[in-house]
């Protein structure tokens, strides 16, 4: 772990007061204290802007050891950012300070672009001061008690036991099949009554106003009246048949 009366310096000698070492080593590099340490002896802001990778001081005040060894002349009085300048087939170039335009071409405002190491984030340092392990294990017994309660469950659910979803299940699907099954029964109810036949019920003459004669054909809507048909006179057969002149 550092020790905290340790100094941080910038590059000019100027000691950096919220900076704080980021190893036990003698000479080694600095970064803010809400920054995150990393092996290759840069930070990666987090606490401040710009959030981006930066070169920040040391703990040896002249420079030539265990220090970081990119932007050492850009602003040397304080902390330089390091932002990304390019990324093809699969590496990065950076930039110190920020990147310009230059004519058409894209350029590094101070210096020429280069690459950096990958570097590790460093526990007990800095921002990370309190963390002692960046290991992360599945040991958890809550975890192993939430899997073991639902052995039958593909994928286990934590927050809703295999008995609860079961339940839904049994009471969702036949209210399901009912909702279906009465909406059915409208439609074809419905179907019936457009297709069934309309009766005209028109009084037959010389009917009171809600009576019906007897004689009402009701399938074609028309009444006949209630006198009998007259009977066809028969011709006299004894008639004498008129003779003609000669």
């Amino acid at each position: 772990m550092a020790n905290s009366s340790r100094k941080c310096y910038f590059p000019s000698g100027v000691i950096a007061e919220t900076n704080v070492p980021c190893s036990g080593e003698e000479y080694t590099s600095c970064c803010h204290y809400t920054d995150i340490c990393l092996s290759n002896g840069l930070c990666l802001s987090a606490g401040q802007q710009p959030y981006t990778l930066s070169r920040g001081s040391c703990t040896n005040q002249r420079w030539d050891q265990g220090c970081p060894e990119y932007c050492a002349d850009v602003n040397p009085d304080g902390g330089c950012s390091i932002v990304n300048f390019s990324f093809r087939n699969r590496v990065s170039r950076y930039c110190c300070g920020t990147a310009t335009l230059d004519g058409s071409e894209l350029a590094c405002r101070d210096g020429d672009d280069f690459t950096v190491p990958t570097g590790d984030v460093l526990a007990g340092y800095a921002l990370l001061k309190n963390v002692t392990s960046l290991n992360v294990t599945s040991d958890s017994p809550t975890h192993s008690n939430s899997t073991s309660s639902c052995p039958t469950c593909s994928p286990c659910i934590n927050t809703l036991s295999c008995n609860e979803t079961t339940v839904g299940v049994g009471v969702g699907v036949p209210l399901g099949i009912i909702a279906l099954a009465t909406i059915g029964w409208a439609l074809w109810e419905r179907r019936r009554r457009k297709q069934a036949p309309v009766f005209a019920v028109t009084p037959s003459p010389g009917s009171s106003p809600g009576e019906v004669k007897p004689s009402a054909i009701y399938d074609t809507g028309v009444y006949a009246t209630d006198r009998k048909p007259e009977r066809m006179s028969e011709l006299d057969s004894q008639r004498p048949v008129a003779e003609l002149n000669a």
